[in-house]
């Protein structure tokens, strides 16, 4: 019996950034806002008598455009425009109709795919997140993450029709979870200064996410995503990955960019690199890292500061490289640095 979904977190991602947080008295002020991601055709307040509040905030991480907003029962009704949209709730109740199609979307038990299409939004409160995500994006990273073998052209069509994502679901509940916790750490990290860098990294996992909650046998063991590869042919490219990873350590590298390079699937790539390494190829990635950190510590070059060592190493920012390497190492990289 599955357990049951844990309670969804209460506070809003971004509306706690006062850089990001804007506060709109009526309805055409936040239609203005909202429309540099959605182009909102009509917005008006579903109990008029009442005065008007909401609160709103956008922040880019890539090419994923995510929009925080918080506040009074509204009705919206957007244009066509070329974005899809996850839909994720944080309170109340909503009913979405995409096109000719109406869905619900309550907090604890859905989230809700848009592909590009008009919409039209009734809800008790204004309360949620929505992910926009460019839908080129979503099928090349759909087409990395399935390999060479691809996936069926019926099945790329799902990228084009709305559906409710159910935590009732035992595939789709983890991932649901997943994306509520990314959200936190998302808001976490873009509370921080300087935290452009360090945000960039979410773009790739997000889009994977949405692309697993709709293609769910990209997870599974189903012999049409799965590969074994020759071991003489499986070596060659584990090695020339390997070399890889060593020539572009200090730039960003996702498990996309890994997959790219030797035209692998997702599962064939893991069970590849496990054979092989011992560990994920993400794991391998923070490893290199961490060692060649180490090593630079130890024979610093001149003007070195714990910032520009982290940063030539691939991580975002000096807590991420302070964070990773007390959680590896057991001390600080000060400790090293100042011997």
């Amino acid at each position: 019996m599955e357990p049951p979904p844990k309670p969804i977190p209460f506070s809003i991602p971004l509306l706690g950034v006062e850089a990001l947080r804007q506060t709109h008295l009526d309805p055409q002020s936040w239609a203005e806002t909202v429309s540099a991601v959605t182009p909102v055709q009509i917005c008006e307040p579903l109990r008029p008598s009442r005065p008007f509040l909401n609160h709103s905030a956008i922040l880019p991480i890539g090419g994923v455009v995510m929009l925080a907003t918080q506040g009074s029962a509204i009705t919206v009704a957007t244009e066509h425009h070329p974005m899809a949209q996850l839909l994720i709730p944080y309170r109340g109740w909503g009913l979405w109709q995409v096109e000719r199609s109406r869905f619900e979307n309550p907090i604890g038990e859905s989230l809700l795919y848009v592909p590009p299409a008009p919409l039209r939004l009734d809800n008790d409160i204004t309360s949620g997140v929505a992910l926009n995500l460019n839908p080129e994006a979503l099928l090349r990273t759909a087409l990395t993450m399935a390999g060479p073998e691809s996936l069926p052209a019926r099945r790329l069509g799902v990228f084009q029709e709305p559906r409710r994502l159910l935590m009732a679901d035992p595939l789709a509940a983890p991932l649901i979870q997943a994306i509520y916790t990314c959200m936190g750490k998302i808001d976490q990290v873009a509370q921080l200064p300087g935290a452009e860098l360090e945000l960039r990294r979410f773009e790739d996992v997000l889009l994977r996410m949405v692309v697993l909650l709709l293609l769910p046998e990209l997870r599974s063991a189903d012999s049409l995503f799965r590969r074994t590869a020759p071991s003489p042919e499986a070596h060659r490219k584990i090695q020339g990955l390997l070399e890889w990873i060593e020539a572009n350590l200090e730039r960003p590298i996702n498990l996309s960019d890994l997959e790219a390079q030797v035209y692998w699937s997702r599962r064939t790539l893991q069970e590849a690199f496990q054979e092989a390494c011992g560990c994920s190829p993400m794991q391998w990635v923070r490893r290199r890292r961490l060692q060649r950190a180490m090593r630079r510590l130890t024979l610093p070059h001149h003007g070195d500061t714990l910032t520009t060592i982290g940063l030539s190493v691939g991580f975002s920012s000096a807590v991420a490289f302070n964070r990773e390497f007390r959680r590896h190492y057991g001390c600080p990289p000060s400790a090293l640095f100042r011997a």
